[in-house]
């Protein structure tokens, strides 16, 4: 098992003046398909489209089939004008967890994606696991049994080995809050039982110490130049008014709907070294889970904090002081996401405040996006033009955050439309239009409206 302490490995000498990242995300099974091609194992979102899980029995097998059209996308990301881009490495397509052999045509495939994107001047920004767990692992419980944590060393240990030596920023998990709901509280998964909150917390720490020994294999193998951190989605409050402003912090951290929606559970551990006593007392949560020197190994403080906020809601003091929850402002409500973009750009400002303020880690916006109503004109030109609106007001907000703590980076989700998640191809939050009867792709007005934003901002930062 992994053992260094990883405070001990953490560098002390902070963050060296690094260039703002422009960038645009992806995850590989939203848009490589290739699915069993050259190698690759079964995930276990192969086995939900296998078994129609998903959305008008649409399956995640060949998305939009990045795979095999490397060089038309790299070309795309050239032309959009980014210095970063950020996606996931599938695991099933580097190794197989039945046997342990590393699959070299998976290597291959990545080096080709990475040395692309060098050629054109684009940052590498990787995601070790963006929810696409390899069957071998799901079948044996996954992050119900804690010695997942060695899998992930190895696995690290892979990536750094092989990729290390060119990719600067690495992620080990993307939102691990949505990943924990997926996989054992959601229809989807192996459904612990979102009520189950002892089994959901157990599930927690086995992955936050999958995270230290990950972590600690890209940092032992990847080098000095390596910047580990996690990129997670938790809940934005925006205060209502001024002088709503404490209650709205108080409520980033210490009111979730759920346990796996609570701003504190996975960062308290990983900054501070310690579960969230509250959330404990809260939820009755059982730790005997925890052994000793667990909390040790999982305060690995990240390098950097990945922030995917795409939307907030308001809140005002209560009568007796307590947290009010107000029903979202619809200044910014777009298209079919409803409630879901229901928050202002307001809640760019106040969550990048309120999370730097608790954990002092320099931030990157790993997401930001929307799902909205667009259309085709008589030319076939694609017209978007809220999303672009989306963009420009949350990137305002952003840099007027960025006047106040330290702001690394802003990626979009996503470069083009693709396979999201249960709900397949019916929801598009790309920057690029895929007809997914032809994979042709589209650039939308949005494309060229973010790299014109891009351009303008650029010199300056």
């Amino acid at each position: 098992m992994f053992g260094v302490a990883q405070n001990a490995m953490h560098r002390e000498d902070g963050m060296e003046k690094e260039k703002f990242l422009f960038g645009v995300s992806t995850s590989a099974t939203q848009i490589e398909g290739g699915a069993f091609q050259d190698g690759k194992g079964e995930t276990c979102w192969d086995y939900y489209s296998a078994n129609k899980f998903i959305k008008n029995g649409q399956t995640c097998f060949t998305a939009c089939d990045s795979y095999n059209r490397l060089k038309e996308d790299l070309d795309l990301i050239g032309e959009l004008g980014v210095n970063a881009y950020r996606f996931s490495i599938s695991w099933a397509r580097l190794q197989s967890l039945r046997t342990g052999e590393i699959n070299r045509k998976g290597i291959d495939y990545y080096n080709r994606l990475i040395d692309g994107l060098l050629e054109i001047g684009v940052t590498p920004f990787v995601t070790l696991f963006h929810w696409d767990m390899p069957m071998e692992l799901y079948r044996t419980g996954g992050f119900e049994d804690r010695k997942i944590a060695e899998r992930f060393f190895e696995y690290g240990k892979i990536v750094a080995e092989n990729f290390g030596d060119r990719v600067k920023y690495f992620s080990v998990f993307n939102e691990p809050l949505s990943l924990i709901d997926f996989l054992y509280c959601h229809p989807l998964g192996q459904a612990v039982n979102a009520s189950n909150n002892g089994k959901t917390f157990e599930c927690v720490h086995n992955l936050l110490l999958a995270n230290a020994a990950a972590t600690e294999a890209l940092r032992k193998y990847g080098g000095k130049r390596v910047r580990v951190g996690m990129v997670n989605c938790s809940p934005v409050r925006i205060p209502k008014t001024a002088a709503d402003e404490e209650t709205a912090r108080r409520a980033m951290f210490e009111a979730g709907d759920s346990l796996i929606e609570e701003g504190a559970l996975f960062w308290d551990p990983l900054v501070f070294g310690r579960h969230n006593p509250r959330l404990i007392e809260k939820y009755g949560l059982d730790t005997s889970c925890i052994r000793e020197g667990d909390m040790e190994r999982i305060r690995c403080k990240p390098d950097f904090m990945g922030l995917n906020i795409y939307c907030g809601t308001v809140v005002e003091t209560g009568k007796d002081g307590e947290i009010v929850k107000s029903a979202p402002s619809l200044n910014c409500n777009y298209g079919d996401m409803g409630g879901d973009i229901a928050g202002t750009a307001d809640s760019m400002y106040w969550g990048v405040k309120f999370m730097y303020e608790r954990y002092k880690l320099p931030i990157y916006v790993t997401e930001n996006g929307c799902s909205l109503t667009e259309w085709k004109d008589l030319s076939g030109k694609v017209e978007d033009p809220m999303r672009a609106d989306y963009i420009r007001r949350y990137f305002a907000s952003l840099m007027k955050a960025k006047k106040e703590v330290p702001v690394m980076g802003y990626f979009v989700w996503t470069l083009m439309d693709n396979f999201e998640w249960s709900s397949g191809f019916t929801r598009r939050f790309g920057l690029v239009y895929v007809d997914f009867e032809t994979l042709k792709r589209t650039k939308k007005s949005s494309f060229y409206a973010y790299r014109d934003l891009i351009k303008d901002n650029l010199k300056n930062m």
